[in-house]
């Protein structure tokens, strides 16, 4: 357990003395303030019988109790006043998973479970925190600097929060001491999967592998028998990885993969650098596998033929980065280059105008890029209470490269530009545009364009619940796509719930609406959140325009579970209704699943890639 002494009171007592009173309160610290008083409003209601009182306490737990206090927002970063000067002492304050939170440092585990909880985790070493600074004893105070190592902490995945304070040292006019406030979360999280007819499973994670931070993951599975369709063999399936999200004060992340199953073997090392914040000046990454993978000729067919396909694979990329001095202090260009190869040694039968996916080839491509990059905090975006980094800024790139395969040799050009801008009172509104193709003996190949919209929101009072409204548009066309391939609008990439052999083709256009409303519901750390959505899609070929085909369509309700202090993933249920789709034994179905948790899409440039299209089919 973390240690509760005299640092333990540090926030609350800064907050006492002053110190804090000038911090300015963001979207993320004003909904902590306001859910306060919500809950304080209904706790009073609720607390006048016994059997109310008694309900309240088990369904409802105030995360956000003794925040700081209410101040009006500020355009001015407060830590703009220290600017230039010396960092002196660092101190490291590290909290449970359950209980205190980065505002709140005094606040208490509510029940045996967390206390339990906090008695059987192991707390994040301080020397690993100290490795994921960017500032030391006696470097110059910069503003921007305390905020982006705030986020980079956030990044991490054994660390649930993080809060960088600034600290005016009394005495001393050129020399400010920081206090660095982080909290776990409970690192351990397990799982079996069965189909109580052929296979049974067992996957255990750690993201905090002896408070190293790093992550431990080993899933070990049986199957009792045959698969009729894919021919599975019989016996045991293992796939183990292990991660080091950053090594040293490098801020590289490496990992070691190995699967061995039925459908799939492969060993990896992989190794990446991105440009975690602006001033960083190099990024870059390296993989190197040897993978042999079973490909189904149609996934939508259940006896599809099977067979296998065996590479090695090799990924290196370097990039640059480089201050202009015409433009703002956060604003970057970018120079990358990247090389990609696959050499294949178990394949079905290649010829020029046959499964011209599994060619030998040899991609080199290079970039260049201009990026601009800010942050502001918020929550209840795709979280359910953990703050959330939303980027906003701008950012465009220009690919361009040459691929040797065994049948040619083909140029490639592609772009990529996104504009993201946080509105107070309208919302959060992202533009993209990505388009590129390869280019061969003067005809566009493997070609696509696509467009994206996404928006959602401010957090809108509704009662003691908070209301979240989301739209997400996007069109996706390709053009001069090698035979087998497609893209389709099937579950995650159109019509939730839906998986039909129909609903694919070389163009397609989604609008996916959804509202949330987050409920104060607390059930032994569980939020509950309450959505609703309408999935509208279109699906066809390349020879017409896409809005003339016909329109399928999904509406639904349902309820999302999670726990931030856990590393499960959010629990779903929801009931559907379908339109426009042909085969349907009944226009309703209802599922449980999990969903994993999302991250708003970053303006940073990082290797120079290939505009992917879709799903690959085979051709034989």
């Amino acid at each position: 357990m973390a240690q509760q002494g005299d640092a333990v009171s540090t926030v609350d007592s800064l907050n006492q003395t002053g110190v804090l009173k000038e911090l300015r309160l963001d979207s993320a610290d004003q909904h902590r303030i306001d859910t306060t008083h919500l809950y304080k409003k209904l706790k009073k209601k609720m607390d006048k019988h016994r059997l109310s009182r008694a309900v309240f306490e088990f369904l409802f737990r105030d995360p956000y109790s003794r925040t700081v206090s209410r101040t009006p927002t500020s355009p001015i970063d407060p830590n703009c006043a220290y600017e230039g000067k010396f960092i002196g002492n660092i101190q490291i304050q590290r909290l449970d998973p359950f209980g205190p939170r980065v505002t709140d440092t005094l606040r208490t585990p509510a029940n045996w479970f967390e206390k339990a909880g906090n008695a059987m985790h192991r707390d994040t070493r301080e020397s690993v925190i100290r490795k994921s600074l960017l500032f030391q004893h006696k470097y110059p105070f910069m503003a921007s600097m305390i905020s982006d190592n705030e986020r980079i902490l956030r990044l991490t995945p054994n660390l649930l929060d993080a809060r960088i304070y600034a600290i005016p040292r009394k005495g001393s006019a050129d020399t400010v001491d920081i206090l660095v406030v982080t909290q776990d979360v409970w690192s351990i999280n397990g799982s079996i999967d069965t189909d109580f007819q052929q296979n049974v499973g067992v996957n255990v994670d750690d993201l905090n592998f002896l408070g190293l931070g790093h992550e431990k993951a080993v899933g070990v599975s049986y199957n009792m028998s045959p698969h009729p369709y894919y021919h599975k063999p019989k016996g045991w399936s293992i796939q183990s990885l292990y991660r080091i999200p950053y090594i040293g004060k490098t801020f590289i992340t490496g990992t070691l993969q190995y699967v061995n199953s039925w459908n799939q073997e492969r060993y990896a090392l992989v190794g990446q650098r991105n440009f975690l914040t602006p001033s960083m000046k190099y990024a870059g990454g390296l993989e190197l596998s040897r993978n042999r993978i079973f490909v189904e000729v149609d996934p939508y067919v259940r006896d599809s033929t099977v067979f296998p396909v065996g590479y090695d694979y090799a990924d290196i990329w370097l990039g640059r980065s480089f201050r202009t001095q015409w433009a703002g202090e956060r604003t970057r260009m970018i120079l990358a280059a990247r090389v990609i190869g696959n050499r294949y040694w178990e394949r079905p039968e290649v010829r020029s105008d046959t499964n011209q996916l599994y060619e030998h080839r040899w991609l080199n491509l290079y970039s260049i890029g201009f990026s601009t990059r800010n942050y502001l905090r918020d929550v209840l975006i795709y979280g359910f209470g953990r703050t959330e980094d939303v980027p906003y800024g701008s950012m465009v790139s220009f690919t361009t490269g040459m691929e040797r395969r065994e049948f040619g040799v083909r140029s490639y050009i592609g772009m990529k530009a996104a504009h993201g801008q946080y509105f107070q009172r309208f919302g959060y509104l992202l533009l993209s545009f990505n388009a590129g193709s390869y280019i061969h003996k003067g005809l566009w190949e493997q070609g696509v364009w696509r467009g994206e919209v996404n928006y959602f929101s401010r957090l809108l009072p509704v009662g003691t619940s908070q209301l979240r409204q989301f739209v997400h548009l996007r069109y996706t066309r390709g053009f001069g796509r090698f035979n087998g391939e497609y893209i389709d609008i099937n579950n995650s990439n159109g019509i939730r719930g839906i998986s039909n052999v129909g609903l694919r083709g070389q163009q397609s256009m989604v609008l996916n609406m959804e509202t949330v409303l987050f409920t104060p519901l607390n059930i032994l750390g569980f939020q509950i959140a309450i959505f609703g959505y309408v999935d509208l899609g279109w699906i066809g070929t390349s020879s017409r325009e896409v809005v003339d085909t016909p329109l399928y369509q999904g509406y639904g309700i349902g309820i999302r579970l999670r726990n931030e202090n856990l590393t499960f993933n959010t629990f779903q249920f929801r009931v559907g209704f379908y339109n426009g789709f042909s085969g349907l034994i009944s226009p309703f179905r209802t599922e449980f699943s999990e969903i994993p948790r999302s991250r708003l899409t970053d303006f940073d440039i990082s290797a120079p890639e290939v505009v992917p299209f879709g799903k690959i089919g085979i051709q034989q």
